[in-house]
């Protein structure tokens, strides 16, 4: 068996084929294949690394039971068609978005996976060939389109992923494992079958895509466009013609990332902007202070940007909030209200808004200053992969800040921050593993050697090589 074997529903069998070819190009021993129930036990006992592609496709129930036992074995790596796509019960294993259409976003979510691999794999990525299998590989990943049922399937997967981790974590991977082996455990143990759910399961009439402006309220606008496929982008079409506020806004996000069905255009992005934020459309209204941002030759004028940003913000649409907040003065009158808008947000679960808050009670001249105080709202946003927040957190913990000093909490903080390239935790996690083991010091090294090629740190850059130079290590940039 592989050491690397990919697994998908059966809606993304080609991904995973072409996943595992990159795999191969990058020198890892890698397959993909549908698990067949007597092969479960095997394929966890030898692979080093067990990698789920999820999908808007249900799991099988074979595909379940093998995800339950690799993550049971801390073998699992959960990689997303489909953003947030990954099952619940397999949310704690290291996930990655790969749902990006666009390549430079792509690229170190990739690396990122790639990283996932090596920590699991005796094989290590040969990095020289990773920018050859790039663009294949995106092109590969993000060929399939969603099937009308896909969404009631995914509902029935985990539940039959959900069903595995409880009865795995009832009995032990072990115990489980050497069950399948002997004979005494089919999958016919779980009471769930896909026949059996699908024949149960039949729609009585075809739902169509549902995608609506709301998701930009907690989710980054790229990652909403990367839904839009061209189906819904005519059906999107249709209703903006309408005069649907909600499609009109649907129809800037499509513009101004250029997805599938729609001319990548700032101007047309503003003229579907407009129409929305006439009909104030809070969605609308913030979209268009993302378009000023991203595209000023849009025709959007920097005073309408603003004035429709605090209008979202005033409607309470969390992610204007948390903007608005960000462009305030630096007077106090003025930071009381955007803690008081930050407090709002992080109250409904958004992690930026958790960060930015922690960091006003910590810091601002309207709030306490106490980083006591901060550390409950950055266990949360951290816990939700906030790069910032882990790096601000693991900074409270290396230097017992609010907190007992706790080195091993904030080098795991670290290492997670560092994972996502945010660039101050990559330098620190280097400062605190340099002087460790080998295996700590190697790693120290790598982290400094990336940050050296990273020209846009222009105060990070030249202290990684500084440290380079103290070891007597050399690098190279591609």
């Amino acid at each position: 068996m592989a050491e690397v074997f990919i697994a998908a529903a059966p809606d993304a069998d080609t991904q995973a084929g072409g996943l595992a070819q990159a795999l191969k190009t990058l020198g890892f021993d890698a397959a993909a294949g549908a698990p067949v129930e007597a092969e479960i036990a095997k394929i966890v006992d030898d692979a080093k690394c067990v990698i789920g592609l999820w999908s808007r496709g249900a799991p099988t129930a074979e595909l379940a039971m093998l995800a339950a036992l690799a993550h049971e074995r801390k073998k699992l790596v959960s990689a997303e068609l489909l953003t947030d796509a990954t099952p619940a019960p397999f949310r704690s294993a290291p996930r990655i978005d790969l749902a990006l259409r666009d390549r430079t976003a792509f690229k170190p979510r990739f690396e990122a996976l790639i990283v996932e691999i090596d920590k699991l794999s005796p094989t290590k990525a040969n990095v020289a060939a990773l920018p050859s299998v790039l663009a294949v590989t995106r092109a590969t990943l993000l060929k399939r389109r969603e099937t009308a049922s896909d969404k009631q399937w995914k509902t029935l997967g985990i539940f039959a992923a959900a069903v595995s981790v409880f009865f795995i974590v009832g009995f032990g991977a072990g115990r489980v494992i050497n069950m399948v082996r002997a004979g005494e455990l089919t999958l016919a143990s779980f009471q769930f079958s896909t026949q059996q759910a699908q024949a149960s399961a039949t729609p009585t009439a075809t739902p169509a895509p549902v995608l609506t402006s709301a998701a930009l309220e907690r989710t980054p606008w790229r990652d909403v466009a990367a839904r839009i496929d061209e189906p819904l982008a005519a059906q999107i079409k249709t209703r903006a013609a309408a005069g649907d506020a909600d499609a009109q806004t649907l129809a800037c996000l499509g513009h101004m990332a250029g997805s599938p069905g729609f001319l990548p255009s700032p101007a047309a992005a503003r003229e579907q902007c407009d129409l929305a934020a006439a009909q104030s459309n809070a969605a609308g209204l913030y979209l268009s202070w993302q378009l000023r941002r991203t595209a000023p030759h849009s025709g959007l004028d920097e005073a309408t940007a603003a004035t429709r940003l605090k209008q979202a913000a005033d409607a309470g649409f969390t992610a204007a909030q948390i903007d608005y907040a960000s462009t305030l003065p630096a007077d106090r009158e003025s930071q009381a209200q955007a803690g008081q808008l930050w407090l709002a947000a992080s109250e409904r679960g958004d992690p930026r808004a958790q960060f930015l808050y922690a960091r006003w009670l910590r810091d601002s001249v309207a709030g306490p200053r106490d980083p006591t105080a901060a550390i409950p709202f950055l266990e949360r946003s951290a816990e939700a992969n906030q790069a910032d927040a882990q790096h601000m957190l693991a900074t409270l913990y290396r230097d017992g800040i609010g907190i007992p000093r706790d080195e091993a909490r904030a080098k795991a903080l670290y290492d997670r921050a560092a994972r996502q390239h945010h660039a101050a935790s990559m330098f620190n996690l280097a400062d605190m593993l340099r002087s460790g083991s080998p295996e700590e010091r190697t790693r120290a090294i790598d982290l400094y050697r990336s940050l050296a090629c990273m020209t846009d740190e222009h105060q990070i850059q030249p202290r990684a090589i500084g440290r380079l130079r103290a070891l007597q290590e050399t690098y190279s940039c591609r």
